[in-house]
């Protein structure tokens, strides 16, 4: 009722005429702000999204970046590794070389030793063969030599006899008849 007062009397026209006006102008003001308060939440919205988005990104490449260092770290370990097996086989190597080297003299010594005895053993079979030669003439000789003593060995006996004089042919003859 009392709004009802207030609208007959000029006080309460004007009253309820600044009311109205009040009232249709917040209206007016919630309504041309509130497209601007919804456009703003929107993009807060948005950009909440793309801060939490950003904020997974820098988390992940925070992460990345340690597995990265630890990657590296490892890879610079096993690079330490395997230079120092590099340097160890490099030196086996070399001393690889070395052996290969003094076995390869050592061939080429046994090689010349076996040359010298393949020709010190020809040179042996042929001193054998002239010895085996040797052998078979002086048998020869030595045969031959054995007859000529053994034909001088009668002579001599012969000779001897003669020396007696009853061996004499002479008296030999005389003593047959």
């Amino acid at each position: 009722m009392a709004t009802a007062v207030a609208a007959r009397s000029p006080a309460g026209k004007a009253l309820l005429a600044v009311g109205g006006v009040l009232v249709a102008g917040g209206g007016a003001y919630y309504f041309s702000h509130i497209g601007t308060v919804k456009q703003l939440e929107k993009e807060q919205g948005a950009l909440a999204t793309k801060s939490f988005v950003a904020k997974g990104k820098f988390k992940r490449a925070e992460s990345d970046i340690l597995e990265s260092e630890s990657l590296i770290k490892a890879l610079q370990q096993q690079t330490d590794l395997d230079m120092r097996a590099i340097t160890a086989i490099s030196q086996e190597l070399e001393a690889a070389k070395l052996k290969v080297q003094q076995l390869e003299a050592q061939q080429q010594q046994k090689e010349k030793d076996v040359q010298r005895m393949r020709a010190d053993a020809v040179k042996a079979q042929q001193q054998r063969d002239q010895a085996r030669s040797d052998v078979q003439r002086f048998r020869q000789e030595a045969a031959l030599a054995e007859k000529a003593l053994a034909a001088l060995d009668e002579q001599v006996a012969a000779a001897r006899r003669q020396l007696n004089p009853l061996n004499h042919p002479l008296v030999r003859d005389f003593y047959k008849r």
